[in-house]
């Protein structure tokens, strides 16, 4: 008959109690790190494993938390949702993936099993997020009852024309543009915060720009900016000097698209991009960028979560933060 190991097991052979022994485990701050070595390593000997069901049933919780997102196509959202699973890890809990195109109204049990949720690009779940514990990323809906944590898009955007200012542009182009300017229940996101912030750069700097012309129709991702590139190139020109593209994904596409009708980057025309994603670091020629703080947004959505978690008869404002960014200056605007 197997025996099963259990917290009192573990803590006598680390030589102490059951309660220290299972804070050890669970990573709690006040344990000193040696004891928490000594429980961990008695606890590989013994072949102890954590019983979720049980901590739930004793505790309440589950130490789970459920990452919703639209899909995980991109690595923008791949590489988010890996920030945010390490985080996750660090606070020794688990994560859950869901995907809010599978969402129906009668389909919320799953998430009775999680703590709380991060969600982004998920606006079919808005009723969901409103009765559990729960962070938003990339949520410019101000009358979510929300705690956001948002990517740096109007300091990166301003960031970035000065930087292409900087490097001698004179007639910049934005491309990423592709809103339907006739449908006006359309709520604002990243897109026009960077267009917008852009857009007031560049006029502040006394440097010419049309909205009809200068906003550059593409949809986000490398396809729709080898199509916007092919197009800005006629013969081998191009008649901006400089080129912001509203994410990296775009950018990339648009150094293939300009490359495939002889238009040089960094000789003809500079590009940035945003977001700082690892592709541009070996696209030809490396891209520069405007690098989002992805594990800022990770660390500061679990703080908020967590604090909702753990305190939940506390009433809280919502908050919403931006996180930093680093320009990350590559060949594709060289001097």
């Amino acid at each position: 008959m197997v025996t099963m190991v259990t917290l009192k097991d573990v803590g006598e052979l680390a030589g102490v109690t059951a309660t220290t022994a299972s804070a050890a485990l669970r990573g709690k701050d006040y344990v000193k790190p040696e004891t928490t070595q000594r429980v961990r390593d008695a606890a590989r000997k013994l072949g102890y494993k954590i019983n979720l069901s049980g901590r739930s049933l004793r505790s309440g919780r589950s130490d789970t938390i459920t990452f919703l997102t639209s899909g995980l196509e991109g690595d923008y959202f791949s590489h988010l949702a890996m920030c945010v699973a390490e985080e996750v890890h660090k606070r020794d809990s688990h994560m859950l993936i869901e995907l809010s195109r599978y969402l129906t109204d009668d389909n919320d049990l799953s998430y009775t099993f999680s703590d709380g949720i991060i969600a982004i690009n998920a606006p079919r779940a808005v009723d969901i997020l409103k009765r559990h514990p729960a962070v938003m990323l990339e949520n410019y809906d101000t009358s979510l009852p929300v705690d956001t944590v948002n990517a740096p898009s109007d300091a990166g955007s301003r960031a970035a024309i000065e930087h292409l200012i900087a490097r001698g542009c004179t007639r910049i182009g934005i491309v990423g543009d592709n809103h339907d300017p006739n449908n006006p229940n359309i709520i604002p996101g990243s897109r026009d915060i960077r267009m917008r912030a852009a857009k007031e750069t560049i006029l502040a700097a006394g440097l010419p720009f049309d909205e009809r012309r200068d906003f550059i129709k593409s949809s986000w991702s490398i396809d729709g900016g080898i199509e916007a590139g092919r197009g800005l190139a006629k013969k081998g020109k191009c008649k901006y000097d400089g080129l912001y593209c509203l994410n990296d994904g775009i950018a990339l596409g648009i150094l293939r698209g300009l490359a495939d009708d002889g238009v040089s980057v960094p000789g003809d025309v500079r590009v940035i991009g945003f977001d700082g994603l690892s592709q541009g670091a070996y696209s030809v020629p490396m891209l520069t960028t405007v690098a989002t703080d992805f594990k800022g947004m990770a660390d500061t959505a679990l703080t908020l979560l967590m604090r909702r978690i753990e305190n939940p008869d506390d009433e809280f404002f919502p908050q919403t933060v931006n996180v930093g960014y680093k320009l990350i200056e590559r060949e594709s605007t060289a001097a």
